[in-house]
């Protein structure tokens, strides 16, 4: 038996909707993981000169 439309269409409580507050925290997250690598990464070609 194959599910009705109206059941594909409720929304998961499990999943929660992104709020703009949660993308943004998530992009400095990642940004900031991004810099710290760079970071790391001219620090280290600078203690070799």
């Amino acid at each position: 038996m194959t599910k009705t439309r109206a059941e594909f269409d409720s929304r998961n409580p499990f999943i929660p909707s992104s709020s703009p507050v949660c993308r943004v925290a998530d992009l400095v997250l990642l940004f900031s993981v991004a810099l710290a690598g760079l970071v790391a990464a001219a620090v280290a070609l600078f203690v070799q000169l």
